[in-house]
């Protein structure tokens, strides 16, 4: 079971009809639509979705412009939308939102994330990534289990700090650390990591098409496809994203 983030392109289309056109795209894609497994399912549920500090951004002249996708101009009955922050929207026609300044969010994002590990690491002893914990259970399965490995892993002050500022809500370290290894991550080159997140600025995990199409990050060359397809799309076709189960 996983979730998430497929970015859904519409036609021109009112606020209160977009969440009944995204369930008639989306409809295909259903896990559950046939009796049997449906082959080209993707999703067994979804939302409308985005949380304040990652939404669509709006181009600052159409601020409140009703045709975007907002908590006020989507009925309660269709979708229980919260109220966004300043310049935030859950989506609208192409020519309102402001993809260059999501990708340069980003990257600001990214690099006020480096600073505070950065910081981190002075004030707490090195840490070692998981793999090396994982290669000692490989070592001596019988004596030291890979539940011990990922335990000690965990138990390091850096990496401790880091689970609780992402469970407390700290906004430099989402839930995603919870997962994955937060020394792994920043060991990487910060530049590519950069990149990396300009790339999954505003395309999400999958895109559905004007046509209906689903593409996904399993697919080689995928995101440089749905950035270029976002970019080119007419000012008037709408784009949202959603919260998808699997």
């Amino acid at each position: 079971m996983t979730k998430f983030f497929a970015t859904v392109c519409l036609p021109p289309t009112a606020p209160r009809k977009v969440p009944q056109a995204v369930a008639a795209i989306m409809a295909p894609y259903d896990v559950n639509l046939t009796d049997e497994w449906n082959p080209v399912g993707h999703w067994d549920w979804w939302a409308i979705h985005s949380s304040t500090g990652n939404a669509y951004l709006v181009l600052p002249p159409h601020d409140g412009d009703r045709r975007l996708v907002t908590a006020s101009t989507v009925p309660r009955r269709k979708a229980k939308l919260d109220a966004l922050g300043p310049l935030e929207c859950y989506g609208g026609p192409r020519g309102l939102l402001d993809f260059d300044g999501m990708r340069k969010r980003a990257v600001r994002t990214q690099d006020a994330q480096l600073t505070v590990w950065n910081e981190l690491t002075e004030i707490h002893p090195p840490a070692r990534p998981l793999t090396d914990f994982v290669a000692r259970h490989e070592a001596d399965s019988e004596r030291y289990s890979l539940a011990d490995a990922r335990e000690e892993h965990l138990a390091q002050p850096l990496v401790q700090d880091v689970a609780q500022r992402a469970v407390a809500g700290d906004p430099h370290f989402g839930t995603s650390f919870l997962l994955n290894d937060p020394v792994a991550y920043f060991a990487q080159e910060h530049e590519e990591t950069r990149l990396w997140s300009v790339r999954c600025a505003v395309p999400g995990f999958a895109l559905v098409t004007l046509d209906g199409e689903w593409m996904d990050a399993d697919a080689d060359g995928y995101w440089e496809q749905a950035n270029r397809y976002l970019d080119d799309l007419d000012d008037q076709a709408v784009v949202l994203d959603l919260l998808c189960h699997s």
